[in-house]
């Protein structure tokens, strides 16, 4: 008690020593920011140059229309093939994030069905009245009496009763003549 007395005595006879601490203070302050500043100048001139990039401005399922704004991004942190300029009407192939950039996979141009298979795969329409909350992307298998048909096959349109679906061109005569037959039925793979 008597230290901060005396203290506060030195301090009433002598204001100099007060208002040199509070100015050495400030003082340390400033060069502190000073410093974190040029480290976040130094960070920035490490990225680099920027580009412009779409990213999408919420989620998407696989066939809905993309909305995408533009960003500019370090090029470090651009993947490859990142798109500068989306397609009109561009429609997502797969599922998209909000905040996402959006690459050439993740884009089908509008266009039919076939738009959102994958390459080398044909697109066949199959009708199963029992299949229920078919969607695109989704994983499935076609039967037909009992027998697999096409075991890696995936939704990518859904227009009213009809799936259409990606199969292997090995397998696409034999779910089309199934599905001519309305014998086709879609299993979901986990």
């Amino acid at each position: 008690m008597q230290r901060a007395a005396a203290a506060r005595l030195f301090l009433a006879r002598r204001p100099w020593v007060y208002w040199l601490a509070v100015v050495l203070l400030a003082i340390g302050v400033a060069a502190g920011v000073q410093r974190e500043l040029g480290d976040v100048h130094d960070a920035r001139a490490r990225w680099g140059e920027v580009r412009a990039v779409h990213v999408a401005t919420h989620d998407h399922e696989p066939g809905e229309v993309l909305a995408t704004s533009t960003v500019e991004l370090p090029l470090a942190a651009i993947p490859p093939t990142a798109l500068s300029h989306a397609p009109p009407d561009a429609r997502a192939k797969q599922r998209v994030s909000a905040g996402e950039i959006v690459v050439a996979a993740d884009v089908t141009p509008a266009g039919g069905p076939a738009a959102g298979a994958a390459p080398h795969t044909l697109v066949v329409p199959v009708v199963d009245h029992l299949a229920r909350d078919v969607r695109i992307g989704l994983a499935v298998q076609i039967v037909a009496e009992g027998i697999v048909l096409a075991a890696d096959a995936t939704v990518v349109e859904v227009i009213d009763e009809v799936a259409f679906v990606s199969v292997d061109p090995a397998d696409a005569p034999l779910v089309a003549a199934a599905a001519k037959n309305d014998t086709a039925s879609l299993i979901y793979v986990p």
